[in-house]
């Protein structure tokens, strides 16, 4: 075997690298936009802010493809894991509290004891685990 053999070689182990994680790159895209639109069927709806607010994207280190699916609003922590006794971890706050809201639909004094979680984002990947899993191995081997 030449030089020139093993050059050539070597080159197409590094094309077909490139192809391969160019692919898995793109499988966690259609992943995370899959994931993020389970998401958004699952999310509670007054306005809409708290649905438009879903997201997804991908990143990519020398080891490492990471898709991320959140949500930017500020509240959203606190639909998704639920407030006061219905706090998932057990750390909401355990005595009833008022709040006041100045204008909208919800005007006026409330008195509460929590919100019930709402697990939007986590009930879309439970129960679309398997199919997130063939996205993520087409064209791969896998899927």
């Amino acid at each position: 075997m030449s030089n020139n053999d093993n050059r050539e070689f070597v080159k197409s182990i590094k094309e077909a690298t490139y192809e391969i994680i160019m692919k898995a790159y793109k499988n966690t895209e259609k992943a995370c936009l899959f994931l993020e639109g389970e998401a958004k069927i699952n999310c509670p709806v007054d306005q809409g802010a708290l649905r438009a607010s879903m997201f997804s994207k991908v990143s990519m280190t020398e080891s490492e493809i990471i898709g991320t699916v959140g949500n930017s609003m500020s509240y959203a922590p606190y639909v998704h894991q639920g407030t006061g006794i219905y706090a998932v971890n057990g750390d909401g706050r355990k005595t009833p509290w008022k709040y006041k809201v100045k204008s909208g639909k919800y005007k006026g004094w409330h008195e509460t004891v929590g919100q019930r979680p709402q697990p939007f984002l986590e009930d879309a990947k439970k129960d679309n685990k398997d199919e997130i899993n063939k996205i993520l191995g087409r064209g791969l081997g896998r899927g």
